[in-house]
């Protein structure tokens, strides 16, 4: 069977699967390549649509660094997993919750690229903003909503934390009827 999409479809499907991965506790490294990614396809379609703001330019310009130091870094994880020609010998060490940023960061680039943002993503974002409430403000309204989907997310163990995520994804999923590809515009 042939498989042809557009990369902003190929990026939402990336970022699904890696959802699904994390909230299953998969393989962090199969969540990161898939995650990562979906991320870099957003933020060059980001940077296509109107140059400057992607997360990605936010964070190198305000970084200090030269563009290609901040992108080294960025992208140090991602790179490491696709590529054995510089350093085939060494060893990756990242913690498995900068899987969760990541995630979040790459569904944001696709809400700035206008593109429909699957029931997974907008799923996730809840369980983001409830498991991390300190990122975009406690007293905003998307966090207070989010809290009340997910009473004290962030004090339980990251066992529970990933379960009580899968269930919230399998119950958005099976809302609608089993309707995967369904998506909206928005966040």
């Amino acid at each position: 069977m042939k498989v042809t999409c557009a990369k902003p479809d190929a990026a939402v499907r990336e970022l699904d699967v890696a959802i699904g991965l994390l909230f299953t506790d998969g393989d962090p490294l199969a969540v990161r390549t898939l995650a990562g990614a979906a991320y870099g396809i957003f933020a060059d379609l980001a940077e296509n649509h109107t140059p400057g703001s992607s997360w990605r330019a936010k964070v190198i310009k305000g970084s200090g660094l030269s563009e290609k130091d901040a992108l080294r870094i960025l992208n140090a994880a991602q790179n490491y997993l696709k590529h054995a020609d510089r350093d085939a010998e060494s060893a990756l060490s990242f913690d498995e919750e900068e899987n969760d940023d990541l995630i979040f960061i790459a569904s944001i680039e696709c809400g700035l690229i206008d593109h429909e943002m699957s029931f997974s993503m907008q799923a996730y974002q809840i369980w983001y903003l409830a498991m991390y409430p300190e990122q975009i403000g406690h007293n905003t309204a998307p966090v207070q909503m989010a809290m009340k989907a997910f009473p004290k997310l962030a004090e339980k163990e990251r066992a529970e934390q990933l379960s009580l995520g899968h269930k919230f994804l399998e119950q958005v999923l099976g809302g609608y009827s089993g309707e995967r590809d369904q998506s909206f515009r928005g966040s």
